[in-house]
């Protein structure tokens, strides 16, 4: 006979999505890469906005990067959940107004990492780019966000580590996500609650983790052609 205390593994780690500890580290995987990458596209927007000469593109997209920066992204989420269906007219699914609610608060912080990588970049080589004749877009695309991305990309891959244990906050929105999934593998298991919750910190470890190895491996010029080997 089985243990009461035993925790039920099949449960724990093989449930199907979103149930189960590793079915909630999957939702929080797909809703972090996803908000990643669109508030990545997002963030250029804003960052070139608010580098813009034209005042009023810039003061707009300046008021919505210093507000989002400004509030928690728990009211953030309320704001999209009960906002959406009120300007719609009808009620989105949870996992969609999460993920539009960490990516338009992702997106703020975004751009403030990619004016930075854009500052960076030297005005001197923007000159040399235009004394070749090279256009104002070709100029931006191959010298200036070139280089500002790699600069920033330990930046990123913090910050994706940032976004990964933000989404935790989703629970609030009726997401299984890994840390409800873990709650409520406590609580059927409440005699192994210290290794369910190892188990939830650990896959939070290894995911984290791999991000930042991975922005390493980038680093190191392994993907990036033309960036120098360490």
């Amino acid at each position: 006979m089985q243990p009461e205390n035993a925790i039920n593994l099949h449960w724990l780690l093989l449930g199907g999505f979103p149930k189960g500890i590793l079915g909630g580290l999957a939702l929080n995987v797909a809703i972090a890469l996803g908000a990643f990458i669109t508030s990545f596209i997002l963030g250029h927007c804003l960052a070139l906005g608010r580098l813009s000469k034209n005042l009023p593109l810039r003061y707009v997209c300046t008021a919505y990067i210093e507000l989002i920066r400004s509030i928690p992204l728990v009211i953030v989420l309320f704001w999209f959940y009960f906002s959406i269906p009120i300007l719609l007219g009808n009620t989105p699914s949870p996992i969609l107004s999460g993920f539009l609610a960490l990516s338009a608060y992702a997106a703020a912080y975004q751009a403030e990492y990619i004016r930075s990588g854009i500052s960076s970049v030297s005005q001197g080589e923007i000159d040399a780019a235009c004394c070749l004749g090279l256009s104002r877009t070709t100029t931006l695309l191959r010298i200036v966000l070139s280089q500002a991305h790699r600069k920033m990309l330990p930046t990123y891959a913090s910050y994706f580590t940032s976004m990964f244990k933000d989404t935790s906050a989703l629970y609030i929105l009726g997401l299984v996500e890994l840390m409800q999934a873990g709650l409520i593998t406590a609580e059927r298991n409440p005699g192994n609650m210290l290794q369910v919750y190892l188990v939830v910190g650990s896959l939070f470890f290894i995911v984290c983790y791999l991000s930042t190895w991975m922005a390493r491996f980038l680093e190191r010029g392994i993907l990036l052609p033309g960036q120098a080997r360490t």
